[in-house]
């Protein structure tokens, strides 16, 4: 049977794999746009610096548009260097926004060019509301985490409440910072754990087995891109494995729309070819959307109006995890020397645990990040100290070694108000307007969220300076769109659609709800375990 798959990020990759093992034929269709190769591999942060011709237009771009303004709630930006980002007017998108301001990538290997390499499982706790059971997850957890390289510790406080794990590689290194925090978590780890704070070593898709030509070197360059390949990219591998094998296609330069379809099926991929700008369709016999839950959702959505139009022009859902920062100073980091090599991301997690649970508004667990600083650009931050530029740099690097920042992930559910709506624009097709409204519900649990872990901070010997809060679709971990359950805009626990039955919605669209856990390991799994039982 040939299967085509729509998409060649983590999940289409993963689902492109999985079929070609069972034996059968795969075309993996993308855009296809190439992120650019890391310049001068094996040079640091800081002498990249010095040794590019053109430092400002790789850090900053010809624009300065890398620089954050300081009434912006950012702290960092994607460096225009990167070409897996597609602009939020690409033409290519047909997206319009309403309160939800998304990321999209048109590169083959979607936005894992780019992505901060937590790996994570859901458990039955994050899998609450779902038709499947983390039982049913795990083998394809598993076949997930022996196609992905992940560092991290053999056990810690944290392991109990990440489940599904699989650990294949030594954790990577802490900074002098990381090592006096958790130092002080481990001197009040009873305190703590009496509130639900639980501190651990961050499990990361990153080779750091010395051992192998690709491990990771701690050149602070993981923003720009792995110059090493350290970081796992499903555009470097899990393709590479699907090369391999004769029965596979990879079919560049293609932008699907929409599907034509016939007494519930799909018959045929309506698709611009890009090297002409011309429409096209071309008839399939099975299909697997896998382009990310908005671009899967846009897909079906313009699918099912056509077939079904007496149906509302809007999908179920769409969920992304709300982002929350807190910056911070450890002050017995204070004075310390700045480590001259690091990992860029996150080193250390932190986990709120508490006792919610099914039917809850807050799961039992919500993730975090700690992140010290090693070698962001520094300007948005050193711009928000209450004093002049020249005053706030110098107070800002005597401060560096003792800066970091608190990432919380706050989980989604469907509302009435969050969804995809399809609008007949008089373009060439159908545009689809991301929708999204902040339920009361759901701010109430962040403030409750950030109050818990100002509180943490300070008892670990921090003092936590302000909140930043990420726009809606800022979190990057999208959902919802095409969600398992009942009705023509839904999918079946399968992956199914039940609208369509030779067609699989195969990524996160799937989702029906979004826990707060790093979704990308996920995506893989549902991906694997789609692919491993689709049927005519």
């Amino acid at each position: 049977m040939r299967v085509t798959v729509v998409g060649a990020g983590v999940a289409g990759c993963h689902a492109a794999l999985t079929l070609l093992e069972r034996g059968h034929e795969v075309d993996l269709w993308d855009v296809g746009r190439d992120d650019p190769v890391p310049a001068l591999p094996g040079v640091g942060f800081h002498a990249l610096k010095d040794e590019l011709p053109q430092p400002v237009e790789h850090f900053l771009g010809t624009d300065l548009r890398a620089l954050v303004p300081p009434v912006v709630p950012e702290l960092l930006r994607y460096p225009p260097s990167r070409n897996f980002l597609a602009a939020a007017d690409d033409p290519l998108l047909g997206f319009a926004h309403d309160g939800f301001h998304p990321y999209a990538s048109l590169a083959t290997g979607g936005l894992a060019n780019g992505w901060g390499a937590n790996a994570l499982a859901y458990d039955d706790d994050d899998l609450a509301g779902w038709p499947v059971s983390s039982s049913e997850m795990d083998a394809a957890y598993r076949t997930a985490f022996a196609r992905v390289p992940v560092a991290g510790p053999a056990h810690d406080d944290l392991s109990p409440h990440l489940r599904g794990v699989q650990v294949s590689q030594p954790a990577l290194p802490l900074s002098t910072a990381d090592r006096i925090l958790l130092d002080r978590y481990a001197a009040r780890r009873s305190e703590l754990a009496a509130r639900g704070i639980v501190i651990g070593h961050a499990r990361m898709a990153v080779v750091t087995d010395p051992a192998r030509p690709d491990a990771c070197d701690r050149c602070d360059r993981c923003l720009w891109g792995c110059p090493r390949g350290a970081i796992y990219n499903p555009a470097r591998s899990t393709l590479a494995a699907c090369a391999a094998h004769a029965r596979f296609r990879h079919l560049r330069g293609r932008l699907v729309i929409s599907l034509a379809a016939r007494d519930g099926r799909v018959t045929a991929l309506r698709y611009l070819d890009i090297a002409t700008d011309t429409v096209h369709e071309q008839p399939c016999e099975l299909v697997v959307l896998a382009a990310g839950a908005l671009q899967t959702g846009a897909i079906f959505l313009r699918t099912l109006h056509a077939a079904h139009p007496h149906l509302p022009p809007r999908s179920a859902a769409l969920m992304d995890t709300a982002v929350v920062k807190l910056p911070y100073v450890c002050l017995r980091a204070i004075g310390r020397p700045a480590d001259e090599r690091s990992f860029q991301f996150n080193r250390l997690l932190m986990g709120l645990v508490g006792p919610g649970g099914p039917g809850d508004e807050t799961p039992r667990y919500l993730h975090a990040e700690l992140l010290h600083l090693t070698s962001l650009v520094y300007h948005p931050l050193i711009e928000r100290m209450p004093f002049d530029t020249r005053t706030a740099a110098r107070l800002f690097f005597a401060l560096r070694s003792a800066l970091g920042v608190v990432t919380l992930f706050m989980p989604d559910r469907p509302a009435d108000d969050n969804h995809q709506l399809l609008a007949d624009t008089g373009g060439r097709w159908p545009q689809v307007t991301l929708r999204y409204r902040e339920t009361p519900q759901a701010a109430a649990a962040i403030d409750a969220a950030a109050a818990r872990m100002r509180a943490a901070l300070r008892t670990l010997g921090c003092v936590p300076r302000g909140v930043a809060r990420s726009p809606a679709g800022g979190g990057i971990h999208y959902a919802g769109t095409v969600p398992m359950g009942d009705g023509a805009q839904r999918c079946g626990a399968d992956g199914r659609s039940n609208a369509f039955a030779n067609l699989y919605i195969g990524d996160g669209a799937a989702f029906p709800t979004l826990p707060s856990k790093s979704i990308t390991m996920s995506l893989a799994a549902h991906a694997i375990r789609v692919a491993g039982g689709l049927r005519r």
